[in-house]
């Protein structure tokens, strides 16, 4: 139960974490950019995709002939590329729902981090096995995405920093409620 208690706890920091550093920080802005042409862009993308929401690559690639890559290669040396996420009319922007979501998300996380640390029986290995599992997030998706898909690199770094201290905030509060002791406030004779 304590460890439930600590994941539950860790996930409702990484979460207040997450908020802060997208709201009071300018790390959720780091490396983004407005569409050039503004309006016309996307009024532009709006006449062409309409209401098929999706993740679009370009340009696209068929993965199925032999000479796919070498078909790819040449494209790209007078193409651009790369991907858009497209959402029609008619999204809501940040919605209770979502956060909803993503604090379930984020509790999930920590509860499988406080499995984990549940292992180590002191605050500092805990700790330092926060940071380790925080690592491996930030890396797990943000430097493929870097090497994939060109996501420029203080975009990068400023997302892989967020989630890095979403798991050592989770960890310091795991790692203290799960070296609580029932009998630690009793007067010892």
């Amino acid at each position: 139960m304590r460890i439930l208690i600590a994941g539950v706890l860790g996930g409702i920091a990484m979460f207040i974490w997450a908020s802060i550093a997208h709201v009071a920080t300018p790390l959720a802005a780091i490396g983004l950019q407005a569409l050039p042409g503004g309006d016309a862009t996307v009024s532009a993308l709006h006449d062409r995709l309409g209401d098929k929401h999706g993740l679009y690559f370009f340009p696209y690639m068929d993965a199925h002939g032999s000479n796919a890559m070498a078909a790819q290669a040449e494209k790209l040396k007078t193409s651009p590329h790369g991907i858009l996420v497209y959402n029609p009319p008619g999204g809501t922007g940040m919605s209770p729902g979502q956060l909803g979501v993503e604090l379930a998300l984020e509790v999930i996380e920590s509860i499988l981090t406080a499995l984990l640390l549940a292992a180590a029986t002191a605050f500092a290995p805990r700790l330092i096995m926060a940071v380790a599992i925080g690592v491996i997030a930030a890396m797990a998706t943000n430097f493929s995405y870097w090497n994939w898909y060109g996501f420029s690199l203080d975009y990068t770094l400023a997302n892989a920093f967020t989630e890095l201290v979403k798991f050592v905030v989770a960890g310091v509060v795991i790692a203290l409620v799960l070296g609580w002791r029932r009998n630690r406030w009793r007067v010892r004779p």
